[in-house]
């Protein structure tokens, strides 16, 4: 097994306390009901900060912070929220602590501001494990189908949202490329990263043609939450360049790497891995997030880890993590199925089966997968059941879409979701295992009928392009392409009619 150690950093919702509390907490920074907001004078929060000593990441940061702080009543409206919750502010830099330094590293890397290092607090309150209601995930915060564009594996094992080193070289990538497109306008980047490109170059464009200004805080046709969204990052950049003057005190964070990154081939069980390492399992998860069990799958992967433990993963140490790995397999939870009859099945536990699948709940959804074990005595093969009543087995290949693969099996879109209880709203990942069964040919003619009679249209706006309609509707760029008829090198005009067979639009 083939190791190499790559140095990388030390260098998430949402409000202080126990979930429920921060969930509320964050539900209040979001909307700030019911509170009662003092007059601020902004000049006395336009003062440039006190020079300090890097004695610190946080103090570090708040030296070299460059961007100026507009001066708007939204900024002093969330910086009055934030600043009432110093504890809250504490609790985050804690989380960020073992992210910081990579994430600082890497904007600097690009000569990006280092302010946006604060922008996963508004995210996701630096949670790795945060998801939003449109399927957002990560300390960054990417919806399915923009971490795909991005580059960030989505697959049965792992989540590249969720990887904090992968994420964040996501969003470097993400900021350079809304930098060019809005010239270096920050409260407009700031604000494309939450709403997309094409809600603000839309939003700017109404205001030119009205013959209104076009800076970010004169815009007006844009959702409240994107309208709000620069307004708390600005907010943060204020309240981090002067902690002392808000009363609350950051985490302590090094100024030097406090994590490593490991590279290996071939899967690895992490529960073991961290017993054999002596680490302690819970904050060996937090590192790596990305992965969605506890075994990480085939081919190639990368593992942050403590830099004092380093030289403990040694190959002998990596051979015994992977021992027994392929005694488990995928099973694709059906309507009817529950924890404890899925854990007969295949003659294992609750508790085991929760623990190999990292579940936080107790109840199994349709249409996701479980790692369960293989040929266990008096285990029943649940899959070979289903293909020996007539299905058969498909695993999703780059490029395929549920229409595709409803024509090429002699089926229809629905009977897809159907059999293999598949949620409308998310798009079908590479790799993940159909069931498939084909219908009687009028059936299927009939039903494609009326699913095309039911698919969604789109409208080109003046400033869209491909990749934030794809955004928008929770489907890929190729997927809209292939819908359409466009080529690789087509172009969108206003008024143009899309046809968008499936997703829903992002909230």
């Amino acid at each position: 097994m083939l190791m190499a150690v790559l140095l990388a950093s030390g260098c998430a919702t949402y409000g202080p306390g126990k979930k429920d509390q921060e969930d509320k907490e964050h539900s209040k920074s979001h909307q700030h009901q019911d509170v009662d907001y003092a007059a601020i004078d902004a000049e006395q929060h336009r003062k440039a900060p006190a020079q300090r000593d890097d004695q610190d990441m946080w103090s570090y940061l708040a030296n070299r912070f460059t961007l100026d702080i507009p001066n708007h009543p939204r900024i002093d409206r969330e910086r009055d929220f934030y600043a009432s919750h110093p504890d809250y502010l504490t609790l985050v830099t804690q989380r960020a602590a073992p992210y910081l330094h990579l994430i600082v590293e890497r904007l600097e890397q690009n000569d990006l501001p280092l302010e946006l290092a604060l922008l996963p607090i508004v995210e996701s309150a630096y949670r790795p494990e945060a998801v939003s209601r449109s399927q957002a995930a990560g300390i960054w915060q990417f919806i399915p189908s923009t971490g795909t564009y991005m580059g960030l594996e989505q697959n049965h094992w792992y989540d590249g949202r969720r990887d904090i080193v992968a994420s964040t070289e996501a969003a470097v990538r993400y900021f350079n490329r809304l930098r060019k497109i809005f010239n270096d306008d920050w409260p407009v980047i700031i604000a494309a990263y939450n709403g997309g490109e094409g809600t603000l170059s839309r939003a700017i464009a109404a205001n030119k043609s009205a013959g209104k200004p076009t800076d970010f805080w004169s815009l007006t046709q844009i959702p409240n939450e994107t309208a709000n969204y620069p307004a708390r990052f600005y907010a943060l950049v204020d309240i981090f360049s002067q902690p002392e003057k808000y009363g609350f005190t950051p985490e302590s964070t090094p100024l030097s790497p406090t994590v490593v990154q490991l590279e290996f081939n071939g899967p690895l069980h992490l529960g073991r891995l961290a017993e054999l390492t002596g680490i302690e399992k819970k904050n060996f998860l937090r590192l790596n997030p990305g992965y969605k069990r506890l075994i990480t799958g085939p081919g190639q992967h990368s593992l942050l880890v403590p830099r004092e433990h380093a030289s403990r993963f040694t190959e002998e140490i990596l051979a015994k993590a992977s021992e027994n790995i392929s005694d488990w397999g995928l099973y694709i939870v059906q309507r009817g199925d529950s924890l404890s009859s899925i854990a007969r099945r295949f003659g294992m536990t609750v508790a085991e089966l929760r623990q190999i699948n990292m579940l936080s709940e107790s109840v199994a959804r349709p249409g996701t997968d479980l790692l369960v074990p293989r040929g266990r005595p008096g285990a029943i093969d649940t899959l070979q059941a289903q293909i020996d009543a007539g299905a058969k087995a498909y695993r999703v290949q780059k490029g395929d879409s549920l229409w595709a693969i409803a024509r090429r099996f002699n089926t229809s879109i629905s009977q897809l979701r159907s059999l293999n209880a598949l949620d409308e709203s998310r798009p079908l990942q590479i790799g993940q295992l159909l069931l498939v069964k084909a219908a009687p040919a009028d059936a299927v003619a009939a039903r494609n009928s009326a699913e095309q009679q039911a698919a969604d249209t789109y409208v080109v706006q003046p400033g869209d392009s491909l990749w934030a309609i794809a955004r928008r509707f929770s489907v890929t760029v190729e997927q809209i392409k292939r819908w359409n008829g466009i080529e690789d090198q087509g172009t969108l005009h206003p008024g143009q009619v899309l046809t968008i067979s499936s997703g829903q639009p992002e909230a």
